[in-house]
């Protein structure tokens, strides 16, 4: 037979089970924004353009983020882009198929294309896929090196993980660039998407059941400590 002593460490251990399934647990939310532009990307113009997104999420911490950029005509081995926010840093294009031997980059025209870093068809710079549109799921080109001197051997550092562990809340900025002379492109539209643990709001029923179940046996509990306590 369990003495009192046993039997009360059963019951706590029973309470803090209660307890641990009250409390709310984390889990994954994404936020995502878009932005319609149709915007003309200057020729052979460093400069390029810069557009803008104000994301507002109900979470501080980044864990994952995705970029869905459409590009339509140009020259892809000419165009350079980035994503960046407060303090995160990410090289999306650097010179498409640009290698020693083809410095002028891939002659494909336009890009309707989602960033992951986990993308199973790997590295947008080796795409070259002859005059078409690049589509699909790509891991970002990465080569945080000039653009007038990318090439396939630069070392991939500036990968979309760069803001995991970031606040999301605020400005984020795309800039685009058409680094050579030759075909004119326009960006039509992108799209963040942007994950973090947040907290979800218990359900009333939960709360409500929980509480019927710890009243009687934390009472119970209280007792058998009592009467330990005054014998």
């Amino acid at each position: 037979m369990k003495t009192k002593c046993e039997i009360t460490k059963v019951k706590l251990a029973l309470l803090a089970i209660i307890l641990a399934g009250l409390a709310p647990s984390l889990h994954a939310t994404i936020v995502t924004a878009s932005q319609t532009d149709n915007i003309v990307i200057p020729d052979n113009n460093l400069n390029g353009v810069a557009e803008t997104i104000n994301l507002s999420a109900p979470f501080t911490s980044i864990s994952d983020v995705e970029v869905s950029l459409d590009i339509s005509g140009g020259y892809d081995g000419d165009y350079y882009a980035y994503l960046r926010n407060s303090t995160g840093f990410a090289v999306l294009l650097n010179r498409v198929g640009s290698t020693i031997n083809n410095p002028y980059g891939s002659p494909d025209s336009g890009f309707n294309v989602t960033f992951s870093d986990s993308a199973a068809n790997g590295d947008i710079h080796l795409e070259n896929a002859g005059g078409g549109m690049v589509s699909g799921t790509r891991q970002p080109d990465g080569r945080n090196v000039s653009p007038l001197t990318a090439l396939d051997t630069d070392p991939r550092t500036a990968f979309l993980s760069s803001f995991n562990g970031l606040n999301p809340n605020g400005a984020w900025t795309l800039f685009i660039a058409d680094c050579s002379p030759g075909g004119q492109g326009t960006l039509d539209s992108w799209s963040l998407d942007v994950t973090g643990n947040g907290l979800p709001i218990p359900e009333p029923t939960t709360l409500i059941s929980g509480v019927l179940l710890l009243l009687p046996f934390g009472a119970t509990t209280l007792r058998v400590l009592r009467k330990r306590h005054t014998a």
